[in-house]
């Protein structure tokens, strides 16, 4: 009985990794999870951080900057995507040099929600206002 799954690491330009794995380790924004084989359907949008790939003894870390996890499949069928934003084997950056990334692709997404909720805010508040020039007659 088959208790590896097919896991595949991809970004927009090129795939990452694949291969067969026990267990995948990554972060949403309700917090870290872990795929084992034939866990039931998911998917799940990825923060900034890592992604961990463990096989037998072996541990690939990949640091993301998001994107989406899905898991599905079953029995041999079973597989995991990683559809990244961007990814990068960890195997040459410092544990110090990871931190540093993650916490500035998390300052970054930060700013960037900062700034799409204030754009928002402006257009809600334009179409009010053209609302309130149309009950005026004066669009």
């Amino acid at each position: 009985m088959a208790t590896r799954m097919q896991v595949s690491i991809v970004s927009p330009e090129e795939a990452i990794w694949e291969g067969e794995a026990e267990l995948v380790i990554a972060r949403s924004p309700e917090g870290e999870f872990g795929i084992m084989f034939n866990h039931i359907p998911f998917l799940a949008a990825l923060v900034p951080g890592t992604v961990t790939v463990v096989s037998g003894s072996n541990r690939e870390v990949f640091l993301v900057t998001g994107g989406f996890l899905e898991a599905n499949g079953d029995g041999n069928d079973y597989h995991v995507i990683v559809l990244a934003d961007d990814a990068e084997a960890t195997g040459e950056i410092t544990a110090d040099e990871i931190k540093q990334r993650i916490a500035e692709l998390r300052r970054q997404q930060d700013a960037d929600r900062d700034s799409e909720q204030r754009g928002e805010a402006h257009l809600r508040a334009a179409l009010a206002a053209d609302e309130v020039a149309a009950s005026r007659g004066q669009r």
